[in-house]
């Protein structure tokens, strides 16, 4: 997908300054400062299923020519993102960082949200264990609950083979992204998006009602952990700005 890695490396620039000023604010309400998404929402329905890629095209005669000499091949996003993991998941099986990885950049692809912030929620979530059980029967990586997999993954098209596919850490994080995604649709404010995905929407709802603040404590452990994401991840490079800002 030409210009994705770009577009998510220079607004997550911007997103890292953001986190900082809504840590400060955190106990402060209503939350109302943007937070990292990495562009416009691509995806304006709840029901609907991710697109089949575009059909590969012929590489032109530049993607041909050899490297410069001395020049390092650039990574990809999800190796880049596979890196990451081998300091914070240590335990997950190399191949299952590898899948992780790559249903992450697919999720940036498909749904347009930072991939450093889903790696956070992972973190404060489960630790990276694919095994975790929570105290509610929310199961795996991204601590999803068996019904509301259910039915996310149907609407999107994933394959579901009961509870069990939630111990799978890429089908995991798959259905967990897109769940993820349609709270930043239900909701304008990022922040109340990243609480109605751990609290539940409609209890964000009835709090938001009622004048409180869902759990800010939850919202600033995920931005804490985002910025240290942020941090290993790296600054964007120059020439990846100039093709953000020129889509």
């Amino acid at each position: 997908m030409p210009g994705a890695a770009g577009h998510c490396r220079a607004l997550r620039t911007l997103a890292f300054g953001v986190a900082v000023a809504l840590i400060c604010a955190a106990c402060q309400t209503p939350f109302n400062r943007p937070l990292p998404r990495a562009v416009e929402p691509a995806l304006a329905a709840p029901e609907r299923r991710v697109e089949a890629p575009a059909p590969a095209t012929a590489p032109s005669t530049s993607a041909l020519q050899p490297a410069a000499p001395g020049a390092e091949p650039k990574l990809r996003l999800a190796d880049r993102l596979a890196e990451l993991l081998v300091a914070h998941a240590p335990d997950l099986h190399p191949v299952d960082r590898a899948r992780v990885a790559a249903a992450i950049e697919s999720a940036q692809e498909a749904h347009q949200i930072d991939p450093l912030l889903i790696l956070a929620i992972i973190e404060q979530e489960s630790r990276f264990d694919p095994h975790a059980r929570g105290r509610h029967g929310s199961m795996g990586l991204m601590q999803i609950k068996p019904f509301v997999a259910r039915d996310v993954a149907r609407r999107h098209g994933i394959p579901w083979a009961g509870p069990r596919t939630l111990l799978d850490p890429a089908a995991n994080v798959a259905i967990g992204a897109c769940y993820l995604g349609e709270m930043f649709d239900m909701y304008t404010d990022p922040a109340l998006a990243i609480s109605a995905y751990n609290l539940g929407p409609y209890r964000v709802q009835k709090m938001v009602a009622h004048g409180k603040t869902p759990r800010p404590k939850y919202l600033i452990s995920v931005l804490e952990r985002f910025q240290v994401f942020a941090s290993e991840f790296g600054p964007a490079e120059p020439e990846e700005i100039e093709d953000a800002s020129s889509d």
